[in-house]
């Protein structure tokens, strides 16, 4: 429509769901603001995407692929489920262990310069090393924490709620002669690692709860052994800190009252997995968030979907 093709949005956040909203916006985006002085690049863990949607609206070819995921087993299908839960978040819930069938499922693999190739579908200007987040003008994008978020906005239940996170850390091994797609889960409260999956040739095993390897190369071979192949393989590894490896959710009422609170009453919409707080969300996900933000600015008298449902 005319009237939301005029209202132009300021963006803050050059991660990657501030990156494709601005690449969805075009020229309805007046520019992206982004604290670090380069673009962050924050995502160490696998990156496989359930559609092509992202690529598409990006015009970036992504690599269609087959992927297997499987679980090592442990003790059996409950306990394992449950110890994979508490080994990742720290409490016992069914996660989606349970889906791994060992079933080969179409993926979408993005080029590993995925993060410069977003920032080249942006016309908008990307202003690195802006740490001061109100911009001049209003309607806002937002894509960091909703916990920060809600400081800097000085939201007045914000004392009241609790936010978890577990710190993650994700070992990196290149691979010699490898091509693959598959992941395995770890239930073994005793090995390090609660997923070891690999894309293409490169490996990667997620850890959480603060746990840092003290023999790095040790660790990577154990890893490799795990998924059938040989130490000889490895190339490099590399060990990288992931703030919010995983984030426990809040309370459904209490998230979306704060998301409609911080637009109606400052312009500013939430966006991405941390800006709204949702654990499962995927990046094929927020393709349609920021739809539903582009008719929300569009009339900015309407209610939020689930607002109506609510």
């Amino acid at each position: 429509p005319a009237m939301e093709a005029l209202m132009k949005v300021d963006i803050v956040g050059a991660g990657m769901a501030g990156l494709l909203a601005g690449a969805m916006l075009r020229k309805q985006c007046r520019a992206i603001y982004e604290a670090q002085r380069e673009l962050p690049n924050n995502h160490s863990a696998v990156l496989r995407f359930r559609s092509s949607v992202v690529a598409d609206v990006l015009n970036i070819p992504f690599k269609q692929v087959q992927a297997v995921k499987a679980v090592e087993p442990w003790r059996n299908p409950i306990a394992d489920a449950m110890a994979y839960s508490r080994k990742t978040n720290g409490t016992a819930t069914m996660r989606s262990v349970l889906t791994a069938t060992s079933e080969p499922q179409t993926r979408y693999i993005a080029p590993p310069d995925l993060i410069n190739k977003m920032a080249e579908a942006v016309e908008a200007p990307i202003e690195l090393g802006k740490a001061h987040f109100f911009c001049t003008h209003r309607p806002i994008i937002s894509t960091i924490p909703m916990p920060s978020l809600m400081a800097v906005l000085e939201y007045p239940e914000q004392e009241s709620i609790k936010f978890e996170s577990r710190r993650g850390l994700n070992v990196v091994v290149k691979l010699a002669d490898c091509d693959a797609y598959c992941s395995l889960y770890v239930a073994d409260p005793t090995f390090p690692a609660a997923r070891i999956s690999i894309t293409g040739n490169e490996l990667v095993a997620e850890c959480y709860g603060g746990w840092e390897p003290l023999h790095q190369l040790e660790f990577a071979e154990e890893c490799v052994r795990k998924m059938g192949l040989h130490d000889s393989q490895i190339r490099d590894v590399e060990a990288k800190a992931q703030r919010y490896g995983k984030i426990l959710p809040i309370a459904e009422d209490v998230r979306r009252r704060f998301i409609m609170w911080a637009s109606e009453v400052h312009g500013v919409y939430s966006l991405g997995r941390f800006a709204t707080w949702r654990p499962g969300l995927l990046l094929d996900d927020v393709v349609n968030d920021v739809r539903v933000i582009q008719r929300l600015i569009a009339n900015s008298g309407e209610a939020y979907p689930h607002k109506k449902r609510s």
